[in-house]
């Protein structure tokens, strides 16, 4: 066999492709792509920026060339490209340098590939206001700390916490420790409150006492989280896909988050709705 790791995307992916000649759509396809140009890696660097503009923000793969990105009709094609991919339902795209410092390199972040997400962007994707409910305790770099978070919204009319997602993204280090700190003791609940209304079966309990704000892809309807039940889904609650802690709502009261009523409204809303009526 020959080493791969070290040669540059472009030749990575041909070698693939010699082996691999025939795809069979449901049973092996390669990842849309399309490849734009650039005359450097600063394309890379830069294209947060440009992508922000546009305000597109999702898994789909936009390679770079060797050419100048700065061109109508370039963004033009990258817009379209991301377009794609929200109605695809994909949770971001990759960009990625063909040649330029294009060797692989697992688990390590690098200046020449870059991944965007719907949330990552100001103005895009769905925001709410959560409440942490409960936790597990996290697994590998985690350990010792807890994560994922459960998150629940608010009903007024029945005065529940109403689980929406687990979240297990956003956070720094520094952060996981101070919640470690922060709910121990008599903010660890001993078995699952009555006032709580989610399938989800964390390791621990907490009593609500914090708000974060909470930014994902889109809401979709869940079987095991009752966000909303009812207003949507006889049966089913709302949950965010792709869920990212964004900040501590330091001023805000747990029964002042997002409510259920909110959570259905803002599903109704969205871009792409889905035909509720057709889930199981």
């Amino acid at each position: 066999g020959e080493k791969l790791l070290d040669y540059p995307l472009r030749r990575r992916r041909q070698c693939m492709k010699d082996l691999l000649r025939d795809e069979k759509p449901g049973c092996f396809e390669y990842a849309k792509h399309i490849t734009v140009s650039t005359s450097s890696l600063i394309f890379i660097q830069s294209a947060y920026l440009f992508v922000t503009v546009w305000q597109y923000a999702p898994v789909s793969q936009i390679e770079a060339d060797d050419a100048h990105p700065d061109c109508e009709a370039t963004l033009t094609k990258i817009n379209s490209f991301l377009e794609a991919a929200f109605q695809s339902s994909c949770e971001g795209i990759m960009l990625k340098s063909l040649d330029v410092d294009a060797g692989y390199c697992a688990s390590k972040r690098a200046d020449s590939w870059l991944k965007v997400k719907r949330d990552y962007l100001d103005g895009t994707g769905d925001s709410l206001d959560l409440v942490p409910i409960g936790a597990w305790y996290g697994n590998g770099r985690k350990a010792g700390w807890y994560s994922p978070f459960l998150m629940a919204c608010y009903n007024p009319d029945t005065e529940e916490f109403e689980s929406v997602c687990r979240v297990m993204s956003g956070f720094s280090d520094s952060f996981y420790m101070e919640m470690k700190d922060f709910f121990s003791g008599d903010k660890i609940l001993l078995k699952k409150p009555l006032y709580y209304r989610t399938d989800e079966a964390p390791d621990m309990w907490f009593s609500p006492e914090l708000v974060w704000e909470i930014r994902g892809a889109d809401l979709t309807v869940s079987p095991a989280h009752k966000a909303a039940v009812g207003l949507v889904h006889p049966s089913r609650g709302i949950s965010m896909r792709f869920p990212r802690f964004v900040r501590c709502l330091s001023d805000r009261r747990p029964e002042d988050c997002s409510t259920s009523a909110d959570i259905a409204e803002m599903f109704h809303s969205q871009t792409r709705k889905m035909d509720v009526s057709a889930a199981h």
